[in-house]
């Protein structure tokens, strides 16, 4: 079978596809025909080095999530869990971007019928990323939550998640025609910080008393502003570092507001949650996607052999939707 693999560090130029032996599942773990997997922020950091798990050379796999048909199922895995052949599934594992996976049965999701594997294939990440960080901060109906970098797929399923429970969002854009976007989806104010001093914007909407919590992934200005935006006993969570430049914390407003500053990261959670809370995030995922309650956006899809074009065009600014890989 064939599987992206790369041996150092670097950009889309270290992807190759390699001719690979056919995996087989073990005790309590299925063999997935994979269909689609997306192309993650997460992935890419990964290929270059950076990210909180380190490949393992050589031949390193890529992908950390995907969807696909059930195509052998492993021993020990009971009648109890409703595990078919041929069932359509979503996952998280490493290595997606294959033909063929091995995973863990307890890192199963079934795709609703309304939709596609490309829509499947985003199942995890993104969804219970933005689940788990809206549980952490707890909002309430009518507080305020700031979003960097807000036309992200991520942060689409936030505002939209947000707007259903009467949580008022700003979100910053670089680019003027993508604020309209994310008002038809639900955010009270977007602001182009190009134009726009966020702190400012912040500070007038919310009547000077700033945001309730942030979902931070930007770094530099714009996080700094972000953290000067915080409001009392607010509380930030930091996720991502796209500009690459460290955010600058303003002592006075951080003595005075007490605001709570610290990261965040999906396979952490996954690690240290029980089970009961795992469960209940997978059903309120479920539900959300079977509803329509957010939307899967796919701008362009790839073929496995183009797993490398597709790396270096998800990393282009500007796009409304998700980059996925058919791999069968």
């Amino acid at each position: 079978m064939k599987q992206i693999v790369f041996n150092k560090p670097g950009d889309s130029d270290v992807l190759t596809v390699k001719e690979v032996p056919m995996p087989e599942p073990k005790a309590g773990e299925v063999r997935v025909k994979v269909k689609a997997a997306p192309v993650n922020p997460s992935d890419v950091v990964f290929i270059q080095g950076v990210y909180g798990i380190p490949p393992q050379f050589p031949d390193s796999p890529v992908g950390f999530e995907g969807s696909g048909e059930i195509d052998v199922i492993g021993t020990g895995i009971g009648p109890d869990l409703k595990i078919a052949q041929g069932q359509r599934v979503a996952f998280a594992t490493l290595g997606t971007w294959s033909e063929y996976v091995i995973v863990p049965v307890t890192s199963l999701l079934p795709i609703p019928d309304n939709l596609s594997f490309e829509e499947g294939s985003q199942f995890f990440v993104n969804p219970f990323t933005a689940v788990t960080m809206l549980d952490e901060v707890n909002l309430q109906k009518g507080d305020w939550l700031l979003l960097t970098a807000a036309f992200s797929s991520l942060n689409k399923m936030v505002i939209q998640l947000a707007k259903k429970a009467g949580i008022r969002v700003i979100g910053t854009v670089r680019r003027a025609e993508q604020v309209q976007t994310l008002i038809d989806l639900g955010a009270e104010a977007v602001v182009n910080t190009e134009e726009d001093s966020l702190a400012d914007r912040v500070k007038s909407l919310t009547e000077g008393k700033g945001v309730q919590a942030c979902f931070e992934s930007v770094g530099g200005d714009i996080g700094t502003q972000a953290i000067a935006s915080l409001g009392k006993d607010a509380t930030m969570l930091i996720y991502g570092l796209m500009s690459g430049e460290e955010a600058k914390i303003s002592y006075g407003p951080t003595i005075f507001r007490t605001p709570t500053i610290k990261g965040f990261w999906l396979s952490r959670w996954m690690e240290e949650s029980s089970v009961v809370d795992k469960a209940k995030a997978a059903k309120q995922v479920y539900s959300m996607t079977k509803q329509r309650d957010i939307i899967l956006e796919v701008e362009k899809t790839f073929p496995l052999a183009q797993a490398a074009e597709a790396v270096t065009y998800s990393t282009q600014s500007g796009r409304s939707g998700k980059v996925v890989i058919q791999c069968n």
